[in-house]
């Protein structure tokens, strides 16, 4: 008997420690972070700081697919505030669930942020913008908490809206995961993570407002969350027509000719096309007013070799 009270007490002592680490660990990851919410502040201030307005979101032109132009469509129909009302009152009336949860997913530079913002302004609904880095809380079971929290802001800010926000999770694999099978020998970290998953499982469940999230690894989020995106759509990259309105968009000062060139050559990304526009722009300055087809195409070559993942060039 005195063997097994031994045993139960370093048992309860190496979970102890096991938390302690843990615990540490969060805080040394959080320590850089000067712009950490304190423990006595309340906490819906840090999240108001991320509510834009949509009045301040600057218009764009965004060029998709035939796809994913037919699924945006639509959606920016829906939360039309008259549709969105009268779709809302027939779910109820169903006795249905009424939100709307909405993944983008697709490759980076697909627009799938800036697409958020643009449905925001054209149907003239804030955005609550979740700061992930601040939902990883340092200590242990803080990250549960603080997800409630985000919700509860959320509701408070729809009571106080004349129109419904937009709840926004960008990048949200890094919050937004798969649940931990446990066994025996689970760490108190897959606990943890499990819990997280499951308070954000159970409040998309309840959910009643608007949410759009994107990620680029949905293979990585767990089973549980597709049935909790009522829309889901996909970003793939543009198409050799949308990439060449893009170039005559971003840099109409180039030859038509040329545009179509880089279009059928490059199998970019809007947001790489843009780059590569942003740098002609810094070079027409600095260069004293010129822009050159040739640097340009340098440029294009740049990013097609130097790029975090190799593009593809097709043809020559």
């Amino acid at each position: 008997m005195i063997e097994n009270i031994i045993t139960s007490f370093f048992l309860g002592m190496m979970l102890v420690i096991t938390i302690w680490i843990i615990n540490i660990r969060r805080a040394a990851r959080r320590k850089s972070e000067n712009n950490e919410t304190s423990p006595s502040e309340d906490p819906s201030s840090s999240f108001d700081k991320n509510l834009i307005s949509y009045e301040s979101i600057t218009t764009k032109k965004m060029f998709y697919n035939t796809k994913e132009t037919e699924a945006i469509q639509k959606l920016i129909s829906i939360l039309q505030e008259e549709n969105y009302r009268e779709i809302q009152n027939r779910l109820d009336s169903k006795g249905m669930r009424k939100g709307f949860a909405c993944l983008f997913s697709g490759t980076p530079g697909t627009g799938k942020t800036e697409t958020a913002y643009q449905i925001a302004r054209e149907t003239k609904r804030n955005i609550l913008r979740v700061d992930i880095p601040k939902i990883r809380g340092m200590f242990f079971g803080e990250d549960a908490k603080k997800i409630k929290e985000v919700f509860e802001i959320y509701k408070k800010a729809m009571e106080e809206s004349t129109l419904a926000p937009i709840l926004l999770f960008n990048e949200a694999d890094a919050l937004i995961g798969k649940r931990i099978e446990l066994g025996s020998t689970s760490r108190a970290a897959d606990m943890d993570e499990n819990a997280t998953q499951n308070v954000i499982l159970q409040e998309m469940e309840n959910f009643s407002g608007i949410l759009i999230a994107t990620t680029n690894l949905p293979q990585n989020m767990d089973k549980a969350y597709e049935r909790r995106f009522l829309y889901k759509i996909n970003f793939e990259k543009p198409s050799k027509e949308s990439r060449r309105n893009i170039w005559n968009t971003l840099l109409p000062d180039l030859p038509v000719e040329l545009t179509g060139e880089l279009a059928a050559s490059y199998d970019f990304s809007g947001g790489q096309i843009e780059n590569i526009a942003r740098k002609s722009e810094v070079e027409f300055i600095i260069s004293g007013g010129i822009l050159l087809s040739n640097t340009v195409i340098q440029y294009c070559k740049d990013e097609n070799e130097n790029g975090f993942n190799t593009t593809r060039r097709i043809g020559f």
